[in-house]
């Protein structure tokens, strides 16, 4: 089993956070290499918090409960 370092889930939940956006467009912002962020992407799908379609990707009902919770609490935080 791979292990997930939370601060690249955290990037990835935030920026989804503003809406949904492109795979290339969430790649870019992970800053680790392709085949990584590809594990990245099917953790949070297996998980329910994202879902992709079309390229695009999006937090799922569950994934936006869990980005503002994190956005909520690193902003107390920081």
């Amino acid at each position: 089993m791979a292990s997930f370092d939370l601060d690249v889930i955290a990037r990835i939940l935030l920026a989804l956070l503003q809406g949904p956006m492109g795979r290339t467009a969430l790649f870019m912002r992970t800053r680790l290499n392709y085949p990584r962020f590809l594990q990245y992407l099917e953790y949070l799908k297996d998980r329910g918090l994202v879902i992709e379609r079309d390229g695009v990707v999006r937090l799922t009902e569950r994934g936006l409960e869990v980005a503002k919770t994190l956005d909520k609490m690193l902003s107390e935080l920081l």
